[in-house]
């Protein structure tokens, strides 16, 4: 994994920041040059992937309620909505991507893009279809584009979830071993593995105050981690898997603090979080939790196969796909707006990890696996991988984004692609293979 060349992480120090030093230590960060493609070689295609901007909680249980003795705050929108704010962030992301790719050559930087050149897929939820709305506003303002989605939005769309959808099906005892594999150990031993990351949540949570340790008659010394054992949970004959327990709420809680965090609210946590490593100790098991339920190979290859052969398929590749409709074949810039499970999901299919500088959230608001389709001297086509995002500070700040003060990047490796070049640009050809070889046949669209 290498850093891609074309971002520098320097974003700027606003007026009126919620913790001073959370924000100092994630504005710190090092410093890249523009980004330049090889000598030779030209951006022909670019396909994003990109989970949906800032949204309130999807849910808010009883449990979340009383493992707590305090009050969560309240959202100015529905469970599960995506908050204008949140749409203002993407907006922000669409014109980043906007100059990118003027300097790119992929954009005009004096004329609208035409309908058949940029192309927007978004799943049914209210959050997904605003954030492909919101992209465009900021890729091609007043340009008058318009998204696309499932005409039905009251059923899952196929592209996203082809389990839930039923298109295919997991089997229980397969889901099970997979995870455990994943896990590494027994998942019962998950408490005691995040221990210290379970500990700082008791704190941040005030757990041993709350109405659940009085329920259930624990005592003053109520241990969180103790107090719920982790397990796995399979459910709808294996199609459904949870991790319940310590870990898999704590996952929950984590997001709904950075979310609180880059909706700009006055008191994140209760005021209870105070530097970057307690953020990256609270979302290590947010992340942990992802990469058990979303980047187990078994279950993301059934999740993800339509969405990794229409990606690939749009870089040029000479595979079976479910091709979206009314798509052109001149189509140059093809965003599609998702979930976090969905990047988690594609990135267990081809092996592919990272970290992200400023950002303890693996797959947070607004972030995208961007795949680019380039060409050689001789017309030879590849592809990169990069994890694009706002780091926690420009989330919070609103930062503006510019080739002067970008977005984050990470370059990704492609796992299994022996022929990569040392830029990390591998070609489509040994992409393709890749691909063909990690996707479910059941799980592919008719």
């Amino acid at each position: 994994m290498t850093i891609s060349l074309f971002n520098r992480n320097k974003p700027a120090i606003a007026q009126r920041i919620l913790c001073p030093l959370i924000v100092a230590l994630f504005s710190s960060l090092p410093a890249y040059a523009s980004d330049t493609a090889p000598s030779g070689f030209q951006l022909e295609k670019v396909v994003i992937l990109s989970r949906h901007g800032v949204r309130a909680p999807t849910k808010m249980t009883q449990t979340m309620r009383d493992v707590t003795p305090h009050q969560w705050p309240e959202w100015p929108v529905k469970l599960g909505y995506i908050t204008p704010r949140g749409e203002h962030l993407i907006s922000l992301m669409g014109g980043f991507y906007r100059e990118r790719l003027q300097q790119q050559g992929l954009l005009s930087k004096d004329n609208c893009p035409t309908p058949d050149a940029v192309y927007v897929w978004a799943d049914v939820d209210q959050r997904t279809r605003k954030t492909g709305e919101a992209f465009l506003a900021g890729l091609a303002p007043q340009c008058d584009l318009t998204i696309h989605h499932q005409q039905n939005i009251q059923q899952a769309d196929p592209l996203f979830h082809p389990v839930k959808a039923g298109v295919c099906s997991m089997d229980k005892s397969q889901v099970r071993t997979a995870v455990e594999k994943q896990a590494g150990a027994p998942i019962e031993t998950l408490n005691q593995r995040y221990q210290a990351s379970l500990a700082l949540m008791s704190s941040v949570l005030d757990f041993p105050k709350s109405l659940y340790c009085q329920q259930h008659n624990i005592g003053k010394l109520c241990d969180f981690s103790q107090a719920m054992p982790s397990r796995l949970a399979i459910k709808d004959d294996g199609n459904k898997a949870a991790l319940e327990g310590a870990v898999g709420l704590s996952s929950t809680l984590a997001e709904i603090f950075l979310l609180e965090h880059a909706q700009g609210m006055p008191k994140v946590a209760w005021g209870n979080i105070h530097s970057e490593q307690q953020w990256n100790s609270l979302l290590k098991l947010h992340n942990a939790q992802f990469d058990l339920m979303s980047r187990t190979p078994y279950i993301a290859k059934h999740n993800g196969t339509p969405l990794l052969q229409t990606i690939t398929h749009a870089l040029g590749a000479d595979i079976a796909s479910h091709p979206l409709p009314d798509i052109s074949p001149d189509n140059k810039i093809l965003f599609i707006a998702g979930h976090d499970t969905n990047i988690a999901n594609i990135s267990g299919m081809l092996g592919m990890t990272w970290t992200l500088p400023g950002q303890p959230d693996n797959t947070p608001p607004g972030g995208a696996l961007v795949f680019e389709r380039w060409v050689d001297k001789e017309g030879k086509p590849y592809v990169s991988v990069n994890m694009v995002y706002q780091t926690l500070a420009q989330l919070h700040d609103q930062t503006p984004l510019t080739l002067q003060h970008p977005a984050g990047s990470v370059r990704l490796n492609i796992p299994g692609c022996s022929d990569q070049t040392p830029d990390g640009y591998c070609p489509l050809s040994t992409f393709s293979r890749l691909v063909s070889h990690s996707v479910e046949p059941a799980c592919q669209l008719p």
